[in-house]
């Protein structure tokens, strides 16, 4: 009886040991507050510490008067949380810039996202799915925050038109292309396959009949889809993998089913 209580009580202390030790360490983390709205004043909290930040004179240039809400949000989950600045012009695109606090040198920096913007943002499981329209098509970036370094791990469009289009960004900046299925949830989105009908399927190197190779594919052989062109011949663009790869266009006629885009202008999916 003596023993079972013993392990009980080594059960409880190991316990409270690591959830004080989990509490002491986002205790520790600083946080980012905004101190006052007009002039637009920001400070860093850390170990019992408070200090103002100065917002870089470049950055407040570029969204100053153009600006029209901003708060802290953590869009990295690390738990210090960023600065994120709403820009107004009441588009169907909601776009914002954000700065990140950097630790070492107690500085505000702005958050990079290349060519690209940030719009219409949701943070999903420390991914944030950046979603805009252009035209009649919604287009959608996912990235990633680590150590203020922003990654652009997939971009998608026709967001909303049956099957997406994905650009799925390596750690070199190569991409690979893909047709996926259109899911509210982007993880959700699986690259769509086919399989080959006719017992002969030639292969073109691009959506013209005058375009024909030697290649074909034959009956049963499965493919990746790519992406798609409409005409009145209707195209597939493909992968295959058996001893080589193989990469073209093949007529939607040579497939068991051919996926075909709807477009629409509708709102964008809450990814």
């Amino acid at each position: 009886m003596n023993g079972s209580r013993s392990v009980s009580m080594v059960g409880l202390l190991l316990i409270f040991y690591l959830f004080s030790f989990e509490a002491s360490a986002e205790s520790s983390l600083p946080t980012l507050q905004i101190d006052r709205l007009s002039p637009l004043a920001v400070s860093v909290a850390s170990q019992g510490e408070s200090y103002s930040l100065s917002l870089p004179n470049d950055f407040m240039n570029k969204v100053e008067g153009v600006y029209d809400d901003v708060y802290i949000e953590d869009l990295d989950g690390g738990g210090v949380g960023e600065l994120v600045f709403r820009l107004g012009g009441g588009s169907s695109n909601a776009c914002s810039k954000v700065l990140y606090y950097k630790a070492a040198d107690r500085t505000l920096a702005e958050l990079d996202f290349g060519d690209e913007s940030l719009c219409n943002f949701k943070v999903r499981r420390n991914y944030i799915v950046s979603s805009y329209r252009e035209g009649a098509v919604w287009k959608e970036n996912v990235y990633r925050i680590q150590g203020g370094e922003v990654r652009n791990y997939f971009f998608v469009s026709c967001v909303g038109c049956g099957e997406v289009k994905r650009r799925m960004y390596h750690s070199d900046r190569s991409f690979t292309r893909l047709l996926v299925s259109d899911d509210v949830d982007f993880e959700r989105r699986v690259p769509l396959v086919a399989k080959v009908s006719s017992l002969r399927a030639n292969v073109f190197t691009s959506p013209e009949i005058s375009k024909r190779t030697n290649k074909y594919l034959i009956q049963g052989d499965e493919i990746t889809l790519l992406d798609f062109f409409k005409d009145d011949e209707g195209w597939i663009e493909f992968r295959f993998s058996g001893g080589v790869t193989t990469e073209g266009w093949l007529r939607c006629s040579d497939l068991e089913y051919c996926y075909r885009s709807t477009a629409t202008a509708e709102e964008p999916s809450n990814v």
